[in-house]
């Protein structure tokens, strides 16, 4: 399926950068979306969550003409297996494929018009992933794209016209648990239905993106002592 030859009948979308991941599906306009049990991202889960979304559309896995994918930053392991998924079932349909950050989705559902709001996740060992983004009557404008940024960062920066985006254990890492910023979106998480919306619009436009995951930092092996 192409830009010049219009949407496809039915697209997918997986979100597994978090603890909460989702899954999304549209079947000739129709938009359903479904979060799965925290911790369970894994392909045996994804494929037969999938499966059922696609029965309760009424939708063919033969009429798959588009893959989206969140592609973090976030879980490792997450973003393997959502990346993973997403390549096979491409691969195996002829789908198109394109990658929606997972900040970027996150960011465009909690942001008003022309609001800036900054995203927080922690990424452990005392450092935090982070993006800044502002809504704009076109879309969404990347102000500071998703980089590693330290604790002692955090300290220094004014919050005040921000809206942040982060969870308790962002806040930890980022040192604000007892004194938060003033506008708060407290544990949200991406949505596949927005990174769903999101990759059908870069389809359409031609700006498709891999979905190779966001990885920002070497992945740390740590091995036992015998």
């Amino acid at each position: 399926m192409s830009a010049a030859q219009g949407s496809p009948a039915l697209a997918v979308a997986l979100e597994t950068s978090t603890r909460r991941p989702s899954i999304a599906a549209r079947f000739r306009g129709e938009v359903h979306e479904r979060v799965l049990d925290a911790g369970r991202a894994h392909a045996a889960d994804l494929l037969p969550a999938l499966e059922r979304l696609l029965a309760d559309l009424g939708a063919s896995p033969r009429e798959l003409g588009a893959v989206l994918c969140g592609t973090g930053p976030g879980s490792y392991t997450g973003l393997r297996v959502g990346a993973a998924t997403a390549l096979g079932l491409a691969r195996a349909s002829g789908a198109e494929r394109c990658g929606v950050p997972s900040f970027e989705a996150l960011a465009y559902a909690a942001l008003g018009p022309a609001r800036e709001g900054l995203v927080l996740l922690d990424a452990r060992a005392g450092e935090l992933y982070l993006a800044r983004y502002r809504k704009t009557p076109s879309g969404l404008e990347t102000r500071e794209a998703p980089r590693v940024a330290q604790r002692a960062e955090l300290a220094e920066l004014d919050t005040r016209d921000l809206r942040v985006l982060a969870d308790d254990a962002a806040l930890a890492a980022a040192g604000w648990s007892d004194a938060p910023p003033r506008d708060l979106v407290r544990d949200a998480h991406p949505s596949a239905a927005v990174v769903l919306a999101l990759g059908l619009e870069r389809l359409a436009r031609g700006s498709v993106v891999g979905v190779e995951p966001l990885y920002l930092r070497p992945f740390a092996v740590r091995s036992q002592r015998r």
